[in-house]
């Protein structure tokens, strides 16, 4: 990569320097904007830069695409905006606060010249990558299910007092948080399928808020195919970010972030194998192909309508936890 490109950094707060310095090693050129003057002090003196007040200002000054870090309710402001301007936009997780304004951002991106993408993080896992693969190669036959967990102990954002808490400004809970991933994880590495009909239950366990701490869902696909998740900020288990994979012919389990892929014969004679797999700096592998995309040298990784179809997804087991019953979802369409 060269300098000739310059990405704009809205929002300079943790997971903005972390795109910032992976896009600064990469050989991007950077500019920030962030409302509150001490993160753009430090982000201009860190990476000696230009930095602006606002994602309009910063807009006007001129880039080439934007990678958005902001609070949820803000998403479909600025990538409207950057995308109207024919700017390429990066959305960190997940699309936006709501089903509608997702909805909204999705309209705006299908006629801009620009493309919008969200930064599904566990995608760029070299053993996430290795199991599509196998996927493609046919290793795996049918996949039949997939499930998919991302468990945390004490991991609340903020302590509970920050904006992931807020559901004015978050749209959600764990699921806005972590769940986005592992429901991305599960559909990419299916194909992304259909999702017809979703069962779910969120609680409140941990915490003075008012939104959910964990969450566990069933999707039903076309073809008969399931995807079960569990998601938690906090909870009576280990850690874990873990993917199983059944498929006819074979399976895989692996942890996003360790270093083996275990594949399982169909054949009980066959046994299992177990394949080193470099996991690598997915944050890396997500700013260098957007990169690659904003030069034009590769089409975008994620798609705004993938992004779509996972909040359409959450949205739904939020409406099933409340119903208390299953919410069917045609044709991908709320």
């Amino acid at each position: 990569m060269t300098g000739d490109t310059t990405i704009g950094i809205v929002g300079l707060g943790t997971i903005g320097r972390i795109h910032a310095e992976r896009l600064a090693d990469l050989g991007a050129d950077l500019a920030g904007a962030d409302l509150a003057s001490e993160p753009r002090e430090a982000f201009a003196a860190e990476f000696e830069v230009p930095t602006y007040e606002d994602h309009e200002a910063l807009l006007e000054a001129g880039v080439d695409a934007v990678v958005v870090g902001v609070p949820n309710r803000v998403h479909e402001e600025v990538a409207v905006d950057a995308l109207e301007a024919g700017v390429d936009v990066l959305l960190e997780k997940p699309l936006a606060h709501s089903v509608e304004s997702a909805e909204r951002i999705a309209r705006v991106a299908r006629r801009s010249e620009g493309f919008c993408t969200v930064g599904f993080t566990m995608r760029y896992s070299g053993l996430t990558e290795r199991v599509v693969d196998l996927r493609e190669s046919g290793r795996f036959g049918s996949i039949s299910h997939v499930s998919v967990d991302y468990l945390r102990r004490g991991g609340i954002p903020g302590g509970g007092r920050g904006w992931f808490t807020n559901p004015d400004l978050a749209g959600g809970g764990v699921l806005m948080d972590l769940g986005v991933h592992v429901i991305d994880l599960a559909l990419f590495v299916m194909g992304y399928p259909t999702v017809e009909e979703v069962s779910g239950q969120t609680r409140s366990e941990f915490g003075d808020y008012d939104v959910e701490d964990s969450a566990t869902a069933l999707l039903r696909c076309e073809g008969g195919r399931t995807v079960s998740v569990d998601t938690s900020w906090h909870g009576t288990s280990e850690p874990s970010q873990d993917c199983v994979v059944r498929g006819t012919e074979a399976g895989a389990a692996f942890a996003v972030t360790e270093d083996d892929l275990t594949l399982v014969d169909a054949d009980p004679d066959a046994g299992s194998e177990t394949i080193a797999v470099e996991t690598g700096d997915m944050h890396l592998a997500e700013d260098r192909t957007f990169l690659e995309s904003v030069a034009g040298e590769r089409e975008p990784a994620e798609t705004v309508e993938e992004a779509l179809t996972v909040q359409r997804v959450i949205e739904a087991i939020y409406e099933s936890s409340e119903r208390g019953n299953a919410v069917v979802v045609e044709g991908g369409n709320r």
